[in-house]
């Protein structure tokens, strides 16, 4: 059988031949398109990210979110400023690296972080993200890892 329309009615075909790192691509643009669509999300697609982290790790400086997604200090402090300024986010100098900024999430950024967390959640479940066993879930993890290591080794 020829198929003309790259998609049927499930969308199958399309994605059957889908290169599996362009099905990567794919989940994460849908995901992107979601949030914008979300009433409940807030417009904060990639900052949400820094913010989950903030709310999850008491004492986390400037520097470890920059390095935990590999993003530069500028592009972290930008994000914190747009989340300082918005009440979500405090910053104050560590008693023991004045150079050093310790990062806190307000009640107010607190409420969105839950929020995020909630609406993430919510879409990995509708996707069935949640069904993948504990090995794939690693197997992809250690891909993401193995992608940061060759970028960095070829600096």
């Amino acid at each position: 059988m020829i198929v003309e329309n790259m998609t049927d009615k499930n969308n199958t075909n399309k994605f059957d031949s889908m290169p599996f790192i362009a099905l990567i691509e794919h989940i994460s643009k849908n995901r992107l398109k979601y949030s914008l669509k979300n009433p409940n999300q807030i417009d904060m697609i990639h900052e949400g990210r820094y913010l989950l982290e903030i709310h999850k790790r008491s004492g986390l400086s400037q520097d470890d979110l920059a390095n935990t997604f590999g993003q530069s200090k500028g592009t972290i402090a930008k994000a914190l400023k747009k989340f300082e300024d918005k009440g979500y986010v405090e910053r104050s100098v560590d008693e023991n690296n004045r150079r050093k900024y310790i990062l806190k999430a307000t009640e107010k950024g607190e409420a969105l972080a839950i929020q995020l967390k909630n609406d993430l959640e919510e879409w990995e479940k509708n996707v069935g993200i949640d069904e993948l066993d504990e090995r794939t879930k690693d197997q992809l993890k250690n891909i993401a890892r193995k992608s940061e290591d060759i970028l960095r080794d070829s600096d």
